[in-house]
């Protein structure tokens, strides 16, 4: 899970009437601003916007910014039960563990069968990372799945939020990006929680390539395998 901490401040009072045309007041305490503007306001107080005014235009000191932050405070994975060994493959297609294996790095990959579905991992995945980060279901703001291999055409992330008892309903989309879809997907999760409005983003990065895999091309055959994993 990655979920959002720290602040974020809006440039000058000056700076900002000169950016914006809403209704802007000034207290003792500081200013306010339209409820149609951003909660995300900097709270500046008069003695510091004064001290600013008696600066020479080279001196000035505009309020630094700091943006809203976000880290990863919970994740999980999930793989098929069905394993294929490199000497199963062997048996298939020319090729030996040991060749697999220098080239490769691969010994075993896990693929799908029987009952198993992409969404039945993603849930799975995404059900432990919501444990480690002790989060419930219904305070997630947005599900993202990164996948290339949904199983319909209609994308897997509503069916993750349906699955996993998402009350509240929040947003939630495929990204297809194939190897670089997970980054994007983290990627995407900062931007949304930066912005404001999102608090808990739910990541996942599942595929099953196993389906449209060709077994009797040992050049590919060897390499892909199917999990999910989710942050």
């Amino acid at each position: 899970m990655a979920n959002a901490s720290g602040f974020f401040t809006h440039p000058s009072i000056s700076s900002m009437r000169s950016r914006t045309h809403l209704p802007i007041s000034v207290s003792g305490s500081g200013f306010c601003v339209s409820k149609r503007f951003s909660k995300r306001v900097l709270c500046s107080s008069l003695s510091s916007l004064d001290d600013n005014a008696s600066r020479s235009p080279s001196q000035y000191r505009p309020p630094r910014l700091a943006p809203s932050g976000c880290k990863l405070i919970g994740s999980g994975s999930a793989v098929p039960s069905l394993l294929i060994s490199n000497d199963d493959l062997a048996k298939i297609v020319d090729t030996n563990d040991e060749w697999i294996a220098t080239r490769t790095g691969i010994r075993n990959r896990r693929v799908v069968s029987g009952k198993d579905s992409l969404v039945g991992l993603a849930v799975e995945a995404a059900t432990k990372a919501l444990e480690m980060a002790e989060v419930a279901p219904e305070d997630i703001d947005l599900v993202l799945m990164c996948t290339s291999t949904p199983d319909d055409l209609f994308g897997a992330a509503p069916q993750i939020q349906k699955a996993l008892g998402c009350t509240k309903n929040p947003l939630a989309y495929d990204i297809t990006a194939a190897c670089s879809g997970f980054v994007l997907g983290l990627v995407s999760a900062a931007c949304h929680i930066r912005g404001g409005g999102f608090k808990n983003v739910l990541v996942i990065g599942a595929d099953s390539l196993s389906r449209f895999v060709d077994w009797t091309d040992r050049g590919t055959c060897i390499l892909f395998g199917d999990a999910a994993g989710a942050v």
